[in-house]
């Protein structure tokens, strides 16, 4: 027995229980190096400053390979501290796999962006995906939190369900069906299981992480209370469509105050941003040429929609505080019948 037990204690020694118990955050960071963590291409696009991971450089994605749960997690909780400078793009990935060059293409990406770059470094493309996103699936339309100071980003994965907390603010969910619809580039955008990524997105997004951690869930856990998928597959493609091509899912009819749980279920599950989320000043500007479109009776007439395209006018909608899944639902329709891309809308605090 004790020759057994100081086998164990020499094993523990050299690094080779790699198993977390559950329950326990347990770090994914030593706050010096990048060890457990590794670069696909271009490993100078990240550095360690002061305990933190600094993106600074071309396209990049640094993948955990280090020992906990042998870099496989299914259900957990990860959670992040992360600064961002102004008009950095970045992301954290989940569920994901080791790949080499190019954008991941497995598991979700949870976006990380707070304010746009100027449209002529983009190509013109503005990017209307936050902070706190499930990125192209479901997202939010405006950031929850400023540039140039650190916030807690948490993510939780449970069976399949996701959600993401900023600053413990739930700010979207999403239950993934069977067979989920996902466009041509993200078919392995999915839940499973699989490691973490952190995205350098491009030499001017400068975006810190600190603090890494992840507890491990039991498999048996339980999925958020009334967290499931859509009953109507068509609704769930068309909002993952628009979510996809950018397309703000903005009401200005949509109020759901703080203690609205109802309101803000919804709102978070169908990737609507209620307009008391953007700030008043961003709302009260708006270009001249705005057509704001009361929809809550009837769908938006596609002729009209198709008018407001040619003559460059942007489109608002306003649901007159009757929001419900129905009503989004012929909304999305007519955008499609339409042919109306991201740059056709308006969204509070954007040109």
């Amino acid at each position: 027995m004790k020759r057994f037990a100081v086998l164990v204690v020499g094993l523990a020694a050299f690094g080779t229980v790699p198993l977390a118990s559950a329950q326990e955050w347990v770090a994914l960071q030593d706050g010096k190096t990048l060890a457990g963590w590794k670069a696909a291409e271009r490993p100078e696009s990240w550095a360690v400053e002061d305990g933190a991971f600094v993106s600074r450089g071309e396209r990049s994605h640094l993948f955990y390979v280090g020992k906990v749960a042998r870099h496989d997690f299914r259900n957990f909780e990860f959670s992040a501290e992360v600064m961002t400078s102004p008009g950095a793009n970045s992301g954290i990935y989940v569920h994901t796999k080791w790949q080499g060059p190019g954008w991941p293409e497995a598991g979700y990406e949870l976006q990380v962006i707070n304010s746009n770059p100027p449209a002529e470094k983009m190509n013109g493309y503005i990017e209307h995906k936050m902070t706190g996103s499930i990125y192209a699936v479901r997202n939010t339309w405006t950031a929850p939190v400023k540039d140039n100071e650190w916030f807690n980003y948490r993510i939780r994965v449970v069976g399949k369900t996701i959600q993401t907390f900023i600053n413990d603010k739930l700010i979207c969910e999403y239950a993934e069906p069977e067979n989920a619809f996902r466009p041509d580039d993200k078919k392995g955008r999915l839940l499973g299981s699989g490691t973490f990524a952190l995205q350098a997105h491009d030499p001017e997004s400068v975006v810190k992480y600190r603090n890494m951690k992840v507890k491990l869930l039991p498999k048996d856990a339980s999925a958020p209370e009334g967290l499931v998928p859509l009953a109507d597959r068509e609704l769930d493609q068309l909002i993952t469509q628009a979510s996809n091509d950018n397309i703000p899912l903005v009401d200005l009819g949509l109020v759901a105050p703080e203690d609205d749980f109802a309101a803000w279920g919804a709102a978070h599950r169908l990737g609507v941003t209620p307009i008391n989320s953007f700030p008043l000043a961003s709302v009260d500007v708006h270009p001249p040429a705005l057509v704001l479109l009361f929809d809550s009776e009837s769908a938006p007439d596609v002729v009209t929609l198709k008018a407001a395209k040619a003559a460059g006018l942007k489109v608002v909608f306003n649901s007159d505080s009757k929001f419900d899944e129905a009503q989004l639902k012929r909304r999305l329709q007519a955008i499609k019948a339409a042919g109306l891309g991201w740059k056709d809308f308006w969204v509070p605090g954007k040109p």
